[in-house]
């Protein structure tokens, strides 16, 4: 499957979802394909999902505790800084932006690496996770925007390259399985799904309703605050050279 085919895809699937979003809009209602493509990623019921779009509602969110924030902007900017540093020394030309929003995905760094002409070459994402939970729904999305994908895993110390060409069954057949489920909800033909979402689903007059989540607050106890604070600080440098290095690697390849 070429790169070509993928854009194709990925286009079909935006204007799919523009025209469901163009559906589901009310002059009280404004849905914007973002909130189409968003709401689909997050909840699988397709009942539910017509239910948040149409009524606006959203999930409880769980209030999370401002470490996490703040472990994940800290190890952001030691890759940052080690990073242009590393550029700098080389001599190698390149922009750095940080949190820009792709067209399907967040990205929390984004490395343009450019030719010797000035033209792009190459656009490497750097994904921070300073916890233990992983979306492989956002590593889909971050390579369908992208040539690389660098997973940092800070307090596993986990480094990983993920290159879109290498993975391109799995990004178009989950691209033609999201645009299947566009266009059966454009033709008004959704299925309920049952499964563990039905605790949070918010959709009062559905007869799968179990219960509604409450949000709370997530902080973790004495001894795994320890355990994980001196996890994080203690791998952090080898991740963070390890996977700088990575990206200079790949930098350096568009030079000649």
């Amino acid at each position: 499957m070429t790169l070509c085919k993928l854009r194709d895809l990925q286009s079909e699937f935006i204007d799919l979802s523009c025209e469901f979003a163009r559906k589901l809009s009310t002059p009280t209602n404004k849905v914007g394909s973002r909130d189409v493509i968003a709401v689909l990623e997050k909840a699988i019921c397709d009942e539910e999902a017509l239910w948040l779009l149409r009524s606006r509602s959203v999930k409880a969110e769980v209030t999370v505790d401002g470490y996490w924030t703040s472990k994940h902007e800290y190890a952001k900017r030691e890759v940052v800084e080690r990073l242009t540093n590393r550029l700098h020394d080389l001599g190698l030309p390149a922009e750095i932006v940080l949190e820009s929003q792709g067209a399907n995905a967040r990205q929390d760094i984004l490395l343009t690496v450019k030719k010797p002409d000035g033209s792009v070459g190459k656009r490497i994402v750097l994904e921070m996770k300073t916890g233990y939970a992983l979306d492989f729904s956002q590593l889909e999305r971050l390579m369908w925007d992208n040539d690389i994908v660098v997973l940092i895993r800070a307090s596993t110390g986990h480094v990983t390259i993920l290159r879109s060409r290498k993975y391109d069954t799995i990004l178009t057949e989950s691209l033609r399985n999201r645009i299947g489920r566009v266009r059966r909800l454009i033709e008004g033909r959704a299925y309920m799904v049952q499964g563990r979402d039905c605790f949070g689903c918010t959709n009062e007059s559905c007869p799968c309703l179990r219960r509604r989540a409450r949000p709370k607050m997530v902080v973790l106890g004495n001894d795994d605050f320890d355990t994980d604070i001196d996890a994080f600080l203690r791998t952090l440098p080898s991740a963070v050279n390890r996977a700088v290095e990575s990206v200079i690697r790949e930098t350096s390849s568009e030079k000649t």
